[in-house]
């Protein structure tokens, strides 16, 4: 094999073409691809943390969920066990004040019956005198 000018020239032109190439085109290239592999490590980066956060937002959204169940539960339950307190309170209540009343009716009319009983014997004595004296005089 023969090295003459021609190979020298022809290996030097190839050299400034890779050169030239590496130069004008090969390295933008891999800048654009180097940014663009940044881009989505940095994307996927985000979208991990993302998740991670959401997962956290959702863990604490069910806690305070079951929380407020809870809360609300007792609340019933509690507001149940004073509506049965006060309503049994008020029965009492009423079933006092309804033998109250009825004792005092029963007073009221034992008064009445007195009252009529005695005007009832005035009056029978009364009748009683008349029909003596009719009858004896």
């Amino acid at each position: 094999m023969e090295f003459n000018a021609t190979f020298l020239v022809s290996a030097i032109s190839f050299l400034v073409f890779v050169f030239l190439m590496n130069k004008i085109f090969y390295a933008p290239l891999s800048d654009i691809i180097e940014k663009r592999e940044k881009l989505v490590d940095d994307t996927l980066n985000d979208a991990k943390a993302s998740r991670e956060q959401a997962s956290g937002i959702l863990t604490e959204r069910e806690n305070k969920l079951t929380k407020a169940r809870e809360d609300s539960k007792k609340i019933v339950s509690s507001s149940v066990e004073k509506a049965n307190s006060n309503s049994k309170d008020m029965i009492q209540q009423a079933k006092n004040n309804a033998s109250d009343e009825i004792n005092a009716k029963k007073a009221d009319l034992q008064a009445q019956n007195s009252d009529v009983k005695s005007k009832l014997d005035n009056t029978v004595n009364e009748l009683a005198g008349v029909i003596t004296t009719k009858i004896l005089g």
